[in-house]
């Protein structure tokens, strides 16, 4: 059983450490998006054998990055797609169409604005996954999390673009030469258009390479500028549908030397507002229109080129021959360049054979069916066939009435059996005289062809008060009637011009229009005027007539104004409005957009490649401005004291005042400043910033506001901070006895009468009051002196001197100095008393009981310093000090069982005494303290004394010198004495 419970005990620890595990992972997903970037993933499931195991470790799913080639075309915007999915939604009882707006804080939340309106709704907590975090970077959005993409297009990759440029690289390409500012491109912007097809621009900028900073675009190199991108967008369809159009330009001029004549063409949309840009061609109807066609060319001159003639032999080589003839119409003739040939060389393979026979050819005619034969002579095999000359049909007279000459072709041909026709040879082969080939001709005599003749009148020079009209006479052709040059007539008689008068009547009123004038503008859709005016003539001549109202004429009115120049213009650079400087003073800088645009033919200004500028005429888009001395930066503090007495709708507080308030009152606190911009104030209660709500809040000047303040959440201190400067106001809240306690001290002064124990003394000068922003007097108001800090000596008495605005609601303190720049005159706050001497005994400390201050048993002395003090100085005459009374003692017994009395002796001598006799020592005692061996007196009579002498033996006395200095003793005549006789026993026998 044991044995059972060790494996079951084992079996459950491992289960708990590796029975729960993961299951596979499962396949990728599609991905969310087909292009520009999208997120696919995949997930994996914990196999738990036991509720009781612990789970397991590690994330159950994983993302990743898919599709993040650019989409082809203008594909709507994925998070517009997903803000107009609600249009079809009621908000507030209204269908409004939703637009993308970015928050900054929170990218990752559908955040729409409703358009025209400025209503931003929050419509969805997360963005589908895929959806950009913003339109300049690769970040996207994953389960509500903006999650980084690297420049690798790897989800998670933290790899960026170095200096120079390549992915997740190490500014290997940098080096000292390398230039300080570089060309980079700006993130794509918004879309230009917020329905319909628009465009995102990516424009150069220059940045400093160390900083990552933007400069002026001047300092980097204008050779190494790279070209503006653009990249089309759509955020949503508009309502109505553009419409996309072929535009065609003319058509090119024809002429004889060009087959061709084509024209240009473009895909153009046409927006509902009357506007149009041009757009891919694939947009357009896929029917592309004719835009190449032939050319007109029935009045070119043209080569007119007849038959090849028979070979110009019958036997051997000869030439072939054919009429080319130039068709032309006025002065323009055929190029001689490309005549066709009129001569080829040709062979007949047949023996040649002399012949005399002739034919004749049909005009036209070369084929050998359409000849008229002779009859022929007998041949032989022998003979073969026989040359002849062939006459074709006489050409047609060359006039038409009159004398004239006419002609035609004659050759000489043979009939070659081998090819069935008839081939030419040169005239030398045909035996004979040849036939004519031109003749006379005579037609019928020549008669007048054209006359002058009136073919009807002219208009009338006026169309009231008398005009003149005259015939018209032309020259026509006598068969047909059809007008002709006037050359042609030059020898026919003339006809007569009739004149006469017409339209002899009054004029009505009319309208006088003059001539457009010149074109507002040479491009892009201009307009032209000429003036109208109804006017009635009532005589012959410039001024004779009268200005009448529009109505009088006949309706409608003539056009005025017409639009003219309706092409497009060439490119040019156009330049936004400057951006607010960089800094308020100093040195700074400011900015605008600069585009390359083109005023097409309606007016409108259609953004084009910066290419298609001259980038040498390209505006400044960087300059320097504000070039002022900054004020040093400051907040105005406001040192004042604010208390409330009664209840007011709003108190106005100025930071660094100290504010007493009554709960339920609004405070707004402000916080004035110089040299700061309004942006840079940040506010902050107790160190904490400040979670604005609809109670607490920021106004439009930056003003805090604070709406019916409580106790509970608004005490405390709150800062104005800009930078490294800031300024605290102290908010709390009064108790009734603070207001009971400042309104009773204040209510004769209130009230009108001045109260006791306060001073007061009003002055014209007033001050301006904080709160309530108006001029009020200014009080000095004085306390009592309080106690003297010294009862002697001279000591020092102070009194609390305010200057206040006192009102029946709220009283404010301002510094002193505020009533002393008024006209008050600086109160004393400090004055001295009690100046007469302070006398006292100054008493040192008692000195340890030591066993140095012995003196009897177990007694010893403790002592101290006592002097006489006057003012803290000691007086060497203690008797300053008599009016004290006794002098304290200076010394006094202590308990120290260290003193104890004890005799102590000293060595024996050495034994005194003739030698071989009975001698005696001695010693000598004295009294000590045991512990510090100090004289002890009389404190050991009681003691038991020890002996000082005792007897001897002296032995046998051996002469020697026991001491170093026996030389001396001989010397100074000591050897008398016996003890120095006895210790320097040699040197003395000597002596």
């Amino acid at each position: 059983m044991k044995t059972l419970y060790a494996y079951l005990f084992i079996w459950i620890s491992m289960c708990t450490v590796s029975c729960d595990d993961w299951a596979p992972w499962t396949q990728w997903g599609t991905c969310s998006r087909t292009c520009d970037g999208g997120v696919t993933y995949r997930t994996r499931r914990c196999r738990k054998d036991s509720p009781m195991n612990r789970g397991c470790r590690a994330d159950d799913v994983q993302y990743r990055a898919c599709n993040m080639q650019e989409c082809p075309g203008n594909v709507i915007d994925y998070r517009a797609l997903q803000c107009s999915a609600f249009n079809k939604n009621p908000y507030s009882g209204e269908m409004l169409n939703w637009v993308p707006y970015h928050d900054s804080k929170n990218p990752c939340a559908l955040y729409c604005q409703a358009e025209g309106h400025d209503v931003i709704h929050r419509l969805a907590n997360h963005v589908v996954d895929g959806t950009k975090c913003r339109n300049d970077s690769k970040d996207m959005c994953i389960d509500g999390k903006c999650w980084n993409v690297g420049c690798d297009g790897i989800l998670g990759s933290k790899k960026v673009l170095d200096r120079c440029g390549i992915c997740g690289g190490n500014n290997s390409c940098m080096s000292r030469q390398t230039p300080k500012f570089t060309w980079s491109l700006s993130g794509y912007g918004e879309c230009s258009s917020t329905c319909g097809v628009g465009y995102r621009r990516a424009k150069p900028v220059c940045i400093n390479r160390a900083s990552g900073k933007r400069v002026r675009n001047k300092r980097c190199r204008s050779a190494e500028r790279p070209k503006q991108q653009t990249r089309s967008c759509k955020l949503r369809d508009c309502k109505e549908s553009p419409i996309y159009k072929w535009v065609f330009g003319p058509w090119s001029n024809c002429s004889c030397a060009k087959k061709y004549s084509w024209r240009a063409r473009r895909c153009v949309m046409f927006f509902p507002n009357s506007t149009q840009t041009y757009v891919s061609e694939k947009f357009c109807d896929t029917r592309t229109p004719v835009t190449k066609q032939l050319c007109d060319k029935t009045l070119c001159p043209v080569w007119h080129v007849g038959h090849w003639a028979p070979c110009s032999v019958t036997c051997g080589n000869g030439v072939q021959r054919r009429g080319v003839v130039c068709q032309h119409f006025g002065k323009e003739f055929c190029d001689l360049k490309s005549k066709p040939i009129t001569l080829r060389s040709c062979n007949t393979s047949v023996l040649c054979f002399v012949q005399n026979d002739i034919q004749e050819v049909i005009l036209g005619e070369s084929d050998s069916s359409s000849i008229k034969r002779l009859p022929p002579l007998k041949s032989t095999e022998k003979t073969g066939p026989r040359p002849r000359f062939v006459a074709r049909e006489w050409q047609p007279c060359s006039v038409t009435c009159g004398r004239g000459r006419k002609w035609r072709y004659v050759t000489c041909q043979v009939y070659v059996p081998r090819i069935g026709k008839d081939t030419e040879l040169p005239d030398k082969e045909c035996k004979g005289l040849k036939p004519l080939n031109s003749s006379p001709c005579i037609i019928q005599e020549c008669v007048e062809q054209f006359e002058y003749r009136v073919v009807g009148m002219t208009p009338c020079s006026r169309s009231c008060l008398g005009g003149v009209q005259e015939t018209i006479v032309r020259c026509v052709s006598i068969h047909n009637g059809s007008t002709v040059d006037d050359s042609n007539c030059k020898d026919v008689h003339l006809v007569p011009v009739e004149r006469r008068v017409c339209n002899d009547i009054n004029c009505p009123q009319r309208w006088k229009v003059g001539d457009f004038g010149m074109c507002s503008v040479s491009c892009g859709g201009g307009i032209m005027h000429r003036d109208v005016e109804c006017i009635q003539e009532f005589a012959v001549g410039f001024r004779n007539g009268i200005h009448l109202p529009d109505y009088m004429c006949e309706q409608p009115v003539p056009t005025r104004n017409r639009k003219c120049n309706s092409i497009d213009c060439h490119s040019e650079w156009l330049s936004g409005p400057w951006s607010k400087c960089s800094v308020t003073c100093g040195q700074g800088y400011r900015s605008r957009d600069v585009y390359c645009v083109k005023k097409n033919a309606g007016g409108n200004y259609i953004n084009i490649s910066s290419t298609l500028c001259d980038s040498n005429k390209h505006p400044m888009d960087v300059q320097k401005c504000n070039q002022t001395v900054c004020p040093e930066p400051k907040l105005r503090a406001l040192e004042v004291q604010f208390f409330q007495m009664d209840k007011l709708k709003r108190v106005k507080l100025t930071i660094g005042m100290t504010a007493t308030i009554l709960p339920g009152t609004t405070v707004l606190i402000k916080c004035p400043t110089r040299g700061i911009q309004l942006q840079d104030i940040r506010w902050f209660k107790n160190g904490t910033t400040i979670r604005y709500s609809k109670r607490v809040k920021l106004t439009r000047k930056r003003f805090l506001k604070i709406r019916n303040a409580v106790p509970e959440k608004d005490s405390g201190i709150y800062s104005c901070k800009a930078g490294s400067l800031q300024s605290n106001t102290l908010v709390s809240f009064s108790s009734v006895y603070d207001i009971f306690k400042a309104t009773m001290l204040r209510q004769k002064y209130i009230s009108g009468s001045q109260p006791m124990n306060l001073v007061a003394r009003s002055i014209s000068t007033k001050q301006m009051d904080p709160v309530s922003r108006k001029y009020s007097p200014l009080f000095l108001v004085k306390s009592d002196w309080s106690a003297c800090s010294a009862t002697c000596g001279g000591g020092l008495q102070s009194r609390n001197v305010s200057c206040e605005i006192i009102t029946r609601d709220y009283f404010e303190v301002f510094p002193v100095r505020f009533c002393t720049k008024a006209g008050h005159s600086a109160p004393l706050l400090i004055q001295s008393c009690n100046t007469f001497p302070c006398l006292e005994w100054s008493l040192g400390n008692w000195s340890e009981c030591a066993a140095s201050e012995c003196v009897r048993d177990k007694t010893a002395l403790i002592k101290r310093e006592v002097s006489c003090l006057s003012n803290d100085q000691v007086m060497n005459d203690t008797s300053h000090c008599e009016s004290l009374g006794t002098i304290p003692p200076t010394e006094m017994e202590c308990s120290n069982k260290d003193c104890k009395a004890v005799w102590i002796a000293s060595k024996w001598t050495r034994c005194i005494g003739e030698c071989e006799t009975n001698g005696f020592k001695t010693r000598s005692l004295d009294c000590v303290w045991s512990k510090t061996r100090l004289s002890a007196g009389k404190e050991c009579s009681s003691l038991q004394r020890p002996r000082t002498m005792k007897m001897c033996e002296m032995g046998n006395c051996s002469c020697t010198d026991e001491s170093e200095y026996c030389s001396v003793v001989k010397m100074m005549k000591f050897c008398k004495f016996e003890n120095f006789r006895r210790n320097c026993c040699v040197s003395c026998k000597k002596s």
